[in-house]
Formats: C-alpha cells, structure tokens, sequence
C-alpha cells in the first residue's frame, strides 16, 4: 500500500476560493475514482509564514493506481486550478510506501 502525498502552498487571496473548488470538485473527483481514504491536514508552521500550507493524502494500492493518479487525476486538478489560480497556489506530491512495525 502507498500513500501518495500532495503539499499545496497557498496564498492568503486565493485560500477560500481553492478550499473550495478542492472541497466540492476535486474531491469528489478523488472519490469517484475510487479513491476514498483520504486525509486533509493543514501544516502549521513555527515561523511567520505568509502562505497557508495543506497535505493532502490518498492511499493507492499499487504503482499502477499511483500512476492512474498521478497522470489522469492530477492532470485534472491541472486542467482546473491552473486557469483560476497561476502561481498563487504551488503544488507538489510524493509518494510513500506504508511499512509495517
């Protein structure tokens, strides 16, 4: 099982529209995919920071279901959010094996 992690850099005018559009489109999205074990965190900072911080987190099976989320899923986060919001939201994921303990 992986845990494919996506981290969203956000900035303070674009905040309410983006929890939006992620709240009511893309995750939808995620779960009709059949991605349904989600988690939403918001990153808290020590310092000043200007930006809000999220993580958002899918299991997936296999490399095959990471791929299929990766290209297809993401291109349609792309496809979305690049139009309304530029630069003012960066985006990058990483991918996680679960080990057990």
């Amino acid at each position: 099982m992986y845990i494919v992690n996506t981290t969203f850099v956000v900035a303070p005018e674009a905040q309410q529209m983006w929890l939006d559009i992620l709240k009511n489109k893309y995750v939808p999205f995620l779960r009709e995919r059949g991605y349904t074990s989600l988690v939403f965190s918001r990153i808290i900072s020590e310092g000043a920071v200007d930006e809000f911080t999220y993580s958002l987190q899918a299991e997936a099976e296999d490399i095959p279901a990471y791929r299929t989320l990766t290209g297809e899923i993401f291109e349609e986060y792309r496809r979305i959010a690049d139009p309304i919001f530029g630069d003012k939201v960066l985006w990058f994921t990483s991918l996680m094996k679960k080990m057990e303990l």
